[in-house]
């Protein structure tokens, strides 16, 4: 039997990777995926920009106050960011002094104009007029310096010292440290949350897009008739078993790709020859790795399992589809209850919910990457997962058995029990 299945592994795994499609989409979904997490922080760091902004200040009080704050802002948080202030003169006609500075900006002499109206500190809301309003690093600043101008005035009028109050009300930062197994803290400034969400996203992506593969191969053995031909020397079984084994090594010939380049990337010094000394990249411990290829291997297989009776059931995929949106189902639940479990990745809800084995694959993996999870709930999580895989095989392998031959109307679930009965 072996020797058969071996067989049919070999055909499907090379039939596959020496096509273009697979190194093209090995080298860019890393790329494309590191990019999305990189480049964003890597423009933040280098980000900032030059303004220029003009002030209608029709209060005839605050314009000053509020080029000091912004000016102390920017250098407090060391922003990236210039900002040249030209304060308009308001005259007679304030509003026409608007429109003026308006203009100028329409001109593009201006990036934008601040508006202060008359009515501060008691009331009134400031403006920003631009032809961006995008530009959120320049709203915030502005609007803090505008902020705190009017609060020292308030203070002021009421008699109290500003720089005292701000001494007595300056902010304390939090700063967010990761407790490790061994009891070593290390700084966490959102990478493991990067890094939780990328890992069960491509759990989710790799299971869901390689199950398809299992079961548009199944399709298109069946609508050609090539299977006719192939079940006269192996069993229907043999078949199954090896379809799915053999493009189930495809992904995890990716995955150990994708594993030497993230490695490589997290290496040290390798921030810094990419130019990236800046940004902290997430480290990726060798343990999580390895428990990374076990979810994913276990879940390609039990869902592999059930999109190849799915395939084998039907004629097209067109037919299959409604079948293959209840599977898709169970594998987009954990994305839904993803915020559950970073929330509280150890309550009772989290454990129960990782348990089960259509869940597990990925927020088990989930929850190891956030906490240090009990032995005994993950090795309860990979037996429940290999007891549904069997089971899965058991049945799907009844239905592949009658299904992989069946031809013309598309198949009910009468049916369907019909075949598991007689298979």
């Amino acid at each position: 039997m072996w020797h058969r299945v071996y067989a049919i592994i070999r055909r499907e795994y090379l039939e596959r990777i020496r096509t273009k499609a697979f190194w093209i989409s090995t080298i860019l979904v890393p790329v494309f995926l590191g990019a999305m997490m990189i480049i964003p922080a890597w423009l933040a760091a280098r980000g900032g920009g030059q303004f220029k902004v003009g002030i209608v200040d029709m209060s005839r009080r605050f314009a000053e106050p509020v080029k000091e704050a912004a000016a102390k802002l920017l250098a407090e948080d060391q922003e990236k960011l210039h900002i040249t202030f030209v304060v308009e003169p308001v005259g007679t006609d304030p509003q026409a002094a608007r429109e003026a500075v308006k203009r100028q900006v329409q001109h593009h002499e201006l990036d934008g104009m601040l508006v202060l109206p008359a009515t501060l500190p008691d009331a009134g809301k400031p403006e920003y007029v631009a032809p961006n309003v995008a530009a959120f690093k320049l709203l915030s600043v502005l609007e803090r310096a505008v902020n705190n101008a009017v609060v020292q005035a308030r203070l002021t009028a009421a008699g109290l010292n500003p720089s005292v109050v701000g001494k007595l009300t300056k902010r304390v930062g939090l700063k967010a440290m990761k407790l490790g197994a061994e009891g070593k803290e290390t700084r966490d400034e959102g990478q493991g949350f990067l890094l939780s969400y990328g890992f069960m996203l491509i759990i989710y992506i790799s299971v869901l897009m390689y199950g398809i593969y299992v079961m548009r191969g199944v399709l298109e053995e069946k609508t050609n008739r090539i299977v006719e031909v192939i079940i006269a020397t192996v069993k229907p079984f043999e078949l199954m078993l090896g379809k799915i084994l053999g493009i189930g090594a495809v992904g995890l010939t990716q995955f150990v790709l994708w594993g030497v380049m993230l490695l490589a990337l997290t290496a040290p010094g390798a921030a810094g020859i990419l130019g990236l000394s800046g940004l902290q990249l997430p480290a990726v411990p060798p343990l999580l790795m390895v428990f990374f290829v076990v979810f994913f291997v276990l879940g390609f297989l039990l869902y592999g399992t059930l999109y190849a009776g799915i395939g084998a059931a039907f004629d097209t995929e067109q037919e299959a589809q409604n079948f293959q949106g209840v599977i898709t189902i169970f594998l987009i639940i954990p994305l839904v209850l993803m915020v559950q479990i970073l929330n509280q990745p150890n309550g009772t809800l989290s454990v129960v919910l990782s348990l089960i084995p259509f869940f597990a694959p990925m927020l088990m993996f989930l929850r190891m990457t956030l906490v240090s999870v009990p032995a005994l709930q993950v090795a309860a999580a990979v037996l429940l997962l290999l007891a549904s895989i069997l089971g899965a095989a058991w049945v799907v392998g009844k239905i592949y058995r009658v299904g992989i031959l069946m031809h013309g109307a598309k198949p009910k679930l009468r049916d369907i029990a019909r075949w598991l009965k007689e298979a």
